[in-house]
């Protein structure tokens, strides 16, 4: 039987969390708040966005949505950033990816790099203190999995968590959860879509993580039995989930299961931010 992680309970656990934590600084007169730029209207984009704010009035925390035409060009973002840079009641920026197709990986780089660090909460630009959410919430998850395969473990000894595969790792985040789980010390293999003996490994792995994007890539087929399977595809999940059900120890879903913990680690990140500035 495979354990479903539920996303949506575990982030409203941590937002909980979070509501004491903005108690807290509300007593100071401080209110965390986030500046979030959105390119155009990308559907995708406008719904990531509004489940952040929406999430962010939950637990007491402001976000301004900052909207951009299409046509809007890479300085003028830019200059939006610097306003907020210098903006001392913000205490985060962030960028809504992906931008239009006009804007390349370069322009991108320069408009993220252009964010104040301190305030880069969504842990994109080059020094920022801060891990990116998604990464967050991929160690969040892998720690809830760590904890129910020790219990199972008692009952099925052959559960292991010595190998772990990320498929995707060549992405844009999926070099970033590579390199925080190889930071970690986990012994960590990063694939792609091009890798030789692909099924091969990805079947091997006690942990697959695939953060391709490319739907359905992942099926029964392609994990070992008892795995730890974490989908981080977006927006529609790189896994099979019916599939994979009853052979996987452990499955985090799209939707449902990284995402909804993305949301909730880029506001601990603001409130970090803004307990900083006390």
């Amino acid at each position: 039987m495979t354990v479903i992680f539920d996303g949506k309970a575990y982030a409203s656990q941590k937002e909980e969390d979070l509501k004491l934590r903005n108690q807290e600084l509300r007593k100071k007169g401080i209110i965390p708040r986030l500046a979030s730029i959105i390119v155009g209207d990308d559907p995708s984009s406008v719904l990531y966005v509004n489940l952040k704010k929406k999430a962010a009035e939950r637990v007491g925390c402001e976000l301004l949505v900052v909207s951009c035409e299409q046509s809007v060009k890479i300085q003028e973002v830019i200059n939006k950033i610097k306003k907020y840079n210098t903006d001392k009641s913000v205490h985060g920026i962030m960028v809504q990816l992906p931008l239009p197709e006009k804007f390349s990986i370069e322009n991108r780089e320069e408009i993220l790099n252009s964010i104040d660090p301190k305030k880069d909460v969504d842990g994109l630009s080059e020094n920022s203190p801060y891990l990116t959410p998604t990464v967050k919430a991929v160690l969040a998850v892998l720690t809830e999995a760590k904890s129910i395969i020790v219990r199972l473990a008692f009952k099925d000894r052959s559960h292991k968590l010595d190998n772990k595969v990320i498929i995707g790792a060549n992405g844009f985040e999926g070099k970033k959860i590579l390199k925080a789980l190889k930071g970690l010390k986990f012994k960590t293999e990063g694939l792609d879509r091009k890798t030789k003996n692909l099924r091969q490994k990805s079947g091997s792995a006690d942990i697959l993580i695939s953060v391709t994007g490319s739907p359905g890539i992942i099926g029964k087929d392609d994990i070992k039995d008892g795995a730890v399977v974490i989908d981080v595809g977006s927006p529609k999940g790189d896994v099979k989930t019916d599939e994979v059900i009853n052979k996987a120890a452990f499955l985090s879903p799209v939707p449902g299961g990284v995402g909804p913990v993305t949301i909730v680690c880029l506001l601990e990140n603001l409130i970090g931010s803004a307990s900083n500035k006390t």
